[in-house]
């Protein structure tokens, strides 16, 4: 009977390359390293560096995009965006927009950083004071509870559940530029 040869390759320590140097060899490596399972969306630069844009997509809802609109989002033409080649696949709409999607539903829309600041730190603020008190929240769960279920939902929370409010402190980093 012939002897099979091992299945452990050996290679010279001189002549291995290490995970390292590799690693620094590209940057592309180092950020999926970063963000092994999913990597964030990458933010992309406009021509005015006080605005950020974000993708809305009009398949949500018909009129998602015309609130946005009622909110303060502006459409972005390419003319708006530092470097075009970072968006990637993309479409201009007749009127002249950034869109993409199989039927051009996503619209690239941007607002001042400064005003969606403002309105996250509302946002925040509006949680907070709705969270703080847990006789009102209790109230809220059992009307929506009564909404979905029926009201014998509402009747067991108003009579079963105990709400309490715990703070937990959360370091704020500014996003750096």
């Amino acid at each position: 009977m012939a002897k099979t040869p091992p299945r452990i390759s050996v290679t010279e320590r001189g002549s291995q390359t290490s995970l390292q140097s590799i690693i620094d060899s590209d940057p592309r490596y180092k950020s999926r390293l970063e963000n092994p399972f999913n990597e964030p969306s990458a933010p992309i630069s406009l021509t005015d560096p006080s605005r950020e844009c974000r993708w809305f997509n009009a398949a949500i809802a018909t009129d998602h995009v015309w609130r946005a609109k009622r909110k303060g989002w502006d459409q972005v033409r390419p003319a708006d965006v530092f470097d075009i080649e970072q968006i990637g696949g993309y479409n201009v709409s007749p009127e002249g927009y950034i869109t993409r999607g199989e039927r051009g539903q996503e619209v690239m829309m941007s607002m001042p950083k400064q005003v969606r600041q403002a309105v996250q730190l509302a946002k925040t603020r509006r949680n907070i004071d709705q969270l703080s008190n847990p006789t009102v929240e209790k109230s809220n769960l059992a009307n929506a509870a009564a909404s979905q279920l029926g009201p014998q939902a509402a009747d067991y929370i108003q009579t079963h559940v105990n709400l309490q409010t715990y703070h937990e402190r959360v370091e704020r980093l500014e996003p750096s530029e």
